[in-house]
């Protein structure tokens, strides 16, 4: 019933009776994990639809126009003008995943960051850090995507009462540029953070070029300092020194999303008015043992947060963590008010809710699945809690 149809490196199948098979180029200029999962999200779709195939094309090729001659539609990540507007030259609907280019008009389909951003804070806070760092492109106009996650970040923090050092890269925009100025100034910047300071990183990569840089210092890692990627490339986080935890951005979900959207757009023709981006959000962390540290003095408050972590589909009462603690409910209650400045059952709450958002904004799950994950009882009892909590129901945060 099938036959096999082969492109540019990559083998799919698809109907051998279908008579109408659109042929998509994907164009992409990573070489690393990312380029391959994209392509699994866009085959995904393709081979779910049928009568679809999607042809790989590398960027110094989409000037043949026998190459694309034949194409239907385009899916591109790349960073590079010149290869976007040949792109575009071509009048075939097009959607951009790399979304680098405000001024360029198409239709992108791009990571939520600000969620990324959101979700990193958000984590690092409910482990108890108080102390952060974010380690990017800051200060080089030539990355958006840094400043925006720069900013979800330290602004999440900020509500909490802290601040966040940035690392300094503007000097990416000069001629001294590449991994051996990197390290140093890595280097120069690491010795101005405090002990137990939690770091996001903007990609993985930089994760690891900043672990290297912590390690040559001699600051332990995670008890000195916490390291968080993003990205999930589990050939940079599994093979670093110290496995690194990282943010799981859902990259396959971006190029089934991308897919989605291309076919019907060559099924029903369009040009939008204004660019229009659909976002992404991130699936969730993956931790490692770059993260695997509770940056507080009493033993009894991390034995408390080790109990929560691991019982948040279960109702736990501050009773029950005070007992998981070692100590009384009085004890426990006043350290959590020295270091959060909030009650134990109050910081407890608070970690749930967040779960539960977070669970929402993947769409993945009912109401009545999110309740049971974070240990409500009922639908109804958790849709009044995060009603309370949040000032809106768990409806509106979820994703559709």
């Amino acid at each position: 019933m099938y036959d096999l149809w082969y492109t540019i490196g990559v083998q799919h199948t698809i109907p051998k009776r279908s008579r109408k098979i659109k042929t998509v180029a994907f164009v992409c200029s990573s070489i690393s994990s990312f380029k391959f999962l994209l392509l699994s999200g866009v085959t995904r779709y393709a081979q779910e639809r049928h009568g679809i195939a999607v042809l790989t094309v590398e960027p110094d090729d989409v000037r043949n126009k026998t190459l694309l001659g034949n194409c239907n539609g385009i899916i591109v990540n790349v960073p590079y003008r010149n290869v976007i507007e040949t792109l575009t030259a071509t009048g075939l609907p097009i959607v951009d995943t790399g979304c680098e280019f405000d001024d360029i008009r198409l239709v992108g389909v791009d990571f939520d960051l600000a969620k990324h951003g959101v979700m990193a804070a958000e984590w690092f806070l409910r482990r108890g850090f108080r102390n952060f760092g974010y380690c990017g492109h800051s200060g080089c106009s030539r990355y958006r995507s840094s400043d925006v996650l720069e900013g979800a970040f330290t602004k999440t923090v900020a509500k909490a009462g802290c601040t966040c050092s940035s690392f300094d890269a503007s000097y990416l925009e000069g001629k001294d540029r590449g991994t051996t100025s990197l390290l140093p100034r890595l280097e120069a910047w690491i010795r101005t953070l405090p002990r137990r300071t939690a770091v996001f990183c903007v990609h993985d990569d930089r994760a690891n070029s900043f672990l290297q840089a912590c390690l040559r210092l001699g600051r332990a890692v995670p008890d000195d300092i916490a390291i968080m990627g993003r990205f999930n490339d589990t050939d940079v986080c599994t093979s670093a020194q110290i496995p690194i935890t990282s943010i799981d951005v859902d990259v396959q979900g971006l190029g089934y999303a991308a897919m989605r959207i291309l076919d019907r757009a060559m099924r029903v023709p369009a040009k939008p008015k204004r660019r229009r981006t659909f976002l992404i959000p991130p699936i969730g962390i993956v931790e490692r043992e770059s993260t695997a540290v509770y940056p507080v003095d009493s033993p009894y408050i991390k034995r408390a947060l080790v109990a929560l972590e691991g019982n948040l589909d279960k109702p736990i009462s501050s009773s029950k963590l005070a007992e998981a603690a070692g100590v009384s409910p009085s004890t426990l209650n006043a350290a959590f008010r020295k270091a959060f400045g909030t009650s134990v059952g109050k910081y407890a709450l608070s970690v749930k809710m967040s779960e539960a958002k977070r669970l929402a904004a993947t769409g993945r799950f009912s109401l009545k699945e999110i309740a049971s994950k974070t240990g409500f009882s009922s639908q109804a009892h958790f849709c009044n809690a995060y009603r309370a909590f949040y000032g809106r129901p768990p409806s509106s945060d979820r994703r559709p």
